[in-house]
């Protein structure tokens, strides 16, 4: 996956998000509605209430008569004079109550047993009066509705839970899905195409335009692989044709002069032919690496290289340095090796103007080391970096290293250019992915 901006949020995180804080709210509006219904159970009408029947009942009761009293039903009132045995059924807990207020939700002292009430007791001049409400229907209800307020509102989380998990199956995993299929896909192989088959429509949108894009890219590209492939084949007759008459010329007897000039034409077509070689190769489609190309025996090929291009050093006081060459083999093809380690020596030779180039071959790598004071070494490498990004080849040196980059591209080669210790350049080839175990033991 691409690496996440941690400035950024994804679609399903917003939506989860939301989903979350309105089950906090719900869930805070139903715990809210909760204690505000508890609070009903303990509101202040029930004192006026018991306070106002006191009242009533002790301006308009005779004291001589207690018909005015009433023991049953959901509001009750008991009588107590002093001197005199208490009513019957006159709940204990309240026979020795002091005048004040009293409620089953907060006198935790008084053994209420299952009773639910509130009680105002209140002194007259021959005793007290003894006003009780049943508030015990009440209570049920709210304890009902705070039990239906709490499975509703795990209902609402589940459904919260749910919708996440369904927008993770419907929305997150196809969409990363997607972007897992479209990373993997090799842009080698141009004819590789996403996956339609999703069950959502907006999926299936997104996949059909990268395909659509895809086929685009891969008219394109054959168009340019037609092109360059037709170019290459015509140049080769010219090319050829050249050649040959070199050859001739070489035969013939020339003035001193004109062999300088031949032997330029000479390296000069073969370098074109060379080019247009690894042109027709990277047009190739791509095959796997593993099996692509011919065994080669890489210290016999170096050697060889090395001598075809000592006659670039001559008149200067520049030399090939051979160091350690352990003997490796390879499995690639041997002009695209010939071409890659020609043009690294080429470009080495070319930039020395003193001093020497050595050349080793140690663990499956190639190394180039020149000491040349006119090749800027960390320039080289920032234009060839910068030629990495932009795909083409770099300035001021010819398609030489273009070439050679292409060229590890397509063989999983890995090329390094670095300033040398002292002065000049270090070149590195490493070929290990082409190397053919065992084979030099």
């Amino acid at each position: 996956m691409p690496a996440h901006n941690p400035g950024t949020r994804s679609l399903h995180w917003w939506v989860s998000a939301s989903l979350v804080l309105l089950a906090l709210l719900m869930f805070s509006a139903l715990t809210f509605q909760g204690f505000r219904s508890q609070e009903l159970i303990e509101h202040q009408t029930w004192r006026d209430v018991l306070a106002s029947i006191s009242a009533s009942r002790s301006t308009h009761l005779s004291e001589a008569d207690d018909a005015a009293s009433f023991h049953s039903g959901v509001v009750r009132s008991w009588t107590v004079r002093r001197g005199s045995p208490l009513p019957k059924d006159l709940p204990a807990y309240l026979a020795h109550l002091a005048p004040g207020y009293y409620s089953s939700e907060r006198e935790g002292h008084l053994d209420v047993g299952a009773d639910r009430f509130h009680a105002l007791v209140q002194n007259t001049r021959s005793g007290k009066i003894i006003t009780w409400i049943d508030i015990a229907a009440i209570e049920e209800q709210q304890n009902d509705d705070a039990l239906i307020s709490g499975v509703w509102a795990a209902l609402f989380v589940a459904v919260v839970g749910l919708v996440i998990w369904w927008l993770h199956l419907n929305l997150v995993r196809p969409v990363r899905d997607l972007a897992d299929r479209m990373l993997a896909l090799d842009p080698g192989d141009i004819r590789q195409r996403l996956p339609t088959s999703y069950r959502q429509h907006e999926i299936q949108v997104i996949a059909r335009a990268t395909n659509d894009h895809l086929d685009r890219v891969e008219r394109l590209i054959e168009n340019e692989r037609a092109l360059l492939d037709q170019a290459s084949h015509e140049f080769r007759t010219p090319v050829a044709i050249i050649s040959g008459a070199v050859d001739v010329l070489r035969k013939h007897d020339l003035p001193a002069g004109a062999l300088p000039v031949i032997d330029r034409i000479a390296r000069t077509t073969h370098a074109l032919s060379e080019i247009m070689q690894s042109l027709l190769y990277l047009a190739r489609e791509r095959r796997s690496t593993a099996v692509e190309g011919e065994v080669v025996e890489l210290e016999h090929l170096l050697l060889e290289i090395v001598r075809d291009h000592q006659h670039l050093l001559e008149g200067r006081p520049v030399r090939f340095k051979v160091g350690r060459i352990e003997l490796t083999t390879i499995r690639a093809p041997e002009g695209m090796a010939r071409i890659a380690l020609s043009n690294l020596i080429r470009n080495a030779a070319e930039h020395t103007e003193i001093g020497e180039i050595s050349i080793s071959l140690l663990n499956g790598g190639v190394s180039i080391v020149d000491s040349g004071v006119g090749f800027d070494a960390a320039e080289s490498a920032h234009r060839y970096l910068e030629s990495l990004k932009a795909g083409a080849a770099s300035r001021g040196h010819g398609i030489g290293l273009y070439l050679v980059r292409r060229i590890c591209e397509r063989l999983g080669w890995r090329l390094s250019i670095m300033p040398a210790s002292r002065q000049g350049t270090s070149v590195h080839l490493d070929i290990s992915a082409c190397r053919i175990a065992g084979v030099e033991d």
